[in-house]
């Protein structure tokens, strides 16, 4: 995944004598390039989640400019550029000082800690086009590692043919027990956005804010869902998933999914179909969607043969299907609910905002149709079964 500001620092503080001043809160957000501003107006060409360094050039001319010969507009000068980096989403703010800016306001520094905004000193001595050239290579070796990662669990959910198990030993998951992975559907409404600008948007905002160490798990968006693949996940990691998108503007009202563990890479492409059987059946946005939680759907979804499926319903369920579709959807709509209440009239009645007369006008015309008797334990099993088999292939199955 992308390196955080924290990890920057942790590998760049000493030798470039970086200095945290304020904004610690903000230090675990993604960095995804390092770009050099002395032109508030030119702040708006960012993409977001940039680390920014300025020298402070324009504020020796600004002074001379205004014919100023002390400091004491420098708060407003470094305000202004804090706010538009604010604004336009970069992830922090290096001051190179000791020229131009002498000293970094004790002001500034606590409009950064309220902004939640990291701001970092480094000394005049330290170039900083070298450390430009340290985070940008750090940021380009961990992008071509994590799309690595990434390509390689891509093929091995959707190209089982097409990826080499011997891989997984150059990546963090060499020691994985087993494997997991969690669904998160995208919003309708980003659908017809830019894929690039979502994708930006889940690797360095959405990621940004999962406490789950990085080794611990990749990332990638496919087919409209965020594909999180983790190693040995306990369940405060998936708990934090959902958590974090439940928070979130554009994934609040999306089902999360998660399946069931898996020994090995080799049964990530089923996991993965037992993951989004859990994102699509009777998913429920409010709650994580366990594929341990799907009962009989499990067994119905690995069936092999489906065509067994499909026969067993018509067998059962066939001549409903004849019917005009308000007549076929009541009926389907009262077997359902009879069914789920043990044969409770009232019950149906009450769920279908229908008369008792009618949900037994119903029960006895599928009766006769059907050629059933509903109050025999097997035929009402059956005929369960075949429920389920119609929201298979209604929901999931792809005719």
């Amino acid at each position: 995944m992308a390196l955080s500001l924290q990890t920057i620092i942790n590998f760049t503080e000493t030798p470039f004598k970086l200095k945290l001043l304020a904004g610690r809160q903000g230090i675990k957000k993604n960095v995804s390039w390092v770009c050099y501003a002395e032109d508030t107006e030119t702040i708006e060409f960012i993409r977001g989640n940039e680390l920014a360094i300025t020298l402070g050039v324009n504020y020796e001319r600004s002074k001379d400019n205004h014919g100023i010969k002390s400091d004491k507009h420098i708060f407003d000068y470094l305000k202004e550029f804090v706010d538009e980096f604010i604004k336009h989403g970069a992830t922090g703010l290096v001051i190179n000082t000791g020229k131009y800016i002498k000293e970094i306001p004790k002001k500034l520094i606590d409009y950064c800690d309220k902004k939640g905004f990291p701001l970092l000193s480094m000394p005049w001595e330290i170039h900083t086009i070298d450390l430009m050239q340290e985070i940008g290579n750090m940021i380009a070796n961990d992008n071509l590692n994590t799309k690595s990662v990434e390509k390689y669990f891509y093929k091995a959910i959707f190209e089982k043919n097409e990826y080499d198990p011997l891989q997984i030993k150059n990546t963090a998951f060499r020691d994985a027990k087993d494997f997991l992975i969690v669904l998160v559907e995208l919003n309708e409404a980003l659908f017809n956005n830019d894929m690039m600008k979502i994708k930006r948007y889940v690797e360095y905002n959405f990621c940004s804010r999962l406490n789950i160490n990085h080794n611990k798990y990749v990332c990638f968006v496919h087919n409209n869902k965020i594909i999180f693949v983790l190693k040995d996940a306990g369940f405060c990691d998936i708990q934090e998933i959902f958590n974090i998108a439940k928070a979130d503007k554009f994934f609040k009202d999306s089902n999360v999914s998660i399946s069931d563990a898996a020994k090995t890479v080799e049964g990530l492409s089923e996991i993965y179909a037992h993951a989004q059987a859990a994102l699509e059946i009777n998913a429920d946005p409010q709650k994580m969607n366990f594929y341990g939680d799907l009962g009989i759907y499990k067994i119905l979804i690995d069936t092999q043969n489906k065509e067994i499926l499909k026969n067993f319903y018509k067998e059962n369920l066939g001549k409903l299907e004849e019917l005009e579709p308000l007549k076929r959807e009541d009926f389907f709509k009262t077997l359902s609910a009879y069914l789920k209440n043990g044969g409770n009239i009232l019950k149906v009645a009450e769920l279908n905002h229908a008369h008792r007369n009618t949900i037994i006008y119903r029960i006895n015309k599928m009766e006769e149709l059907l050629n059933m008797n509903f109050s025999d334990g097997e035929t009402r099993t059956a005929l369960q079964i075949s429920l389920y088999i119609k929201n298979l292939f209604d929901k999931y199955f792809e005719e």
